[in-house]
């Protein structure tokens, strides 16, 4: 009798074993959740990718509106930003004078190229110094990317030679 228990037993557990593998089931539950986990992921995926591009026109303006200031310590004037001893090579924007340059400051724009410009933001930038000596720079980002393109009129310096205020569309950038 134990012997036939046995029998029985090793035949219930090898037909068992033949069931092996996945289910339909089961293997539309991982679809789906791995459907849902990228539909959440993608977005943010593509928000991140604007922003790192956004980047590189904030770095460029900053480094022009540094090379702007030690211009102006050494030649007593503002000048263009083809004169200033920075290679801007920039993949997504075309940087360009926003405003002429002065004794009292000078703007800069970053323009989107053609290509990105319904995804990324446009950067305007102004630096100045003040009758006091000090330098002040603002920097101004547009709003939103579907909003009209930005001018070179979106930074206001003063007569005094401060760098103060974005203009409509723009905001600062802290």
């Amino acid at each position: 009798m134990n012997s036939q228990f046995k029998v029985k037993f090793l035949q219930h557990l090898n037909k068992k074993n033949d069931n092996k593998g996945f289910t339909l089931i089961e293997l539309l539950v991982v679809v789906i959740i791995i459907g849902v986990l990228a539909a959440i992921a993608l977005p943010n995926l593509l928000g991140q990718v604007a922003k790192g591009r956004q980047a590189e026109a904030r770095n460029a303006l900053g480094t022009v509106n540094r090379a702007q200031q030690a211009y102006r310590l050494e030649n007593a004037t503002f000048t263009a930003i083809t004169n200033l001893p920075v290679g801007l090579t920039l993949q997504y924007y075309t940087p360009t004078d926003a405003t002429t340059a002065t004794v009292n400051g000078a703007g800069t724009l970053a323009k989107a190229t053609t290509t990105y410009e319904n995804d990324i933001l446009d950067y305007t930038a102004g630096v100045g110094q003040t009758t006091n000596g000090t330098f002040s720079s603002v920097l101004c980002e547009q709003t939103t990317a579907l909003s009209t393109s930005l001018a070179g009129s979106d930074v206001t310096i003063g007569t005094a030679g401060a760098a103060t205020a974005c203009g409509t569309n723009t905001k600062q950038v802290k």
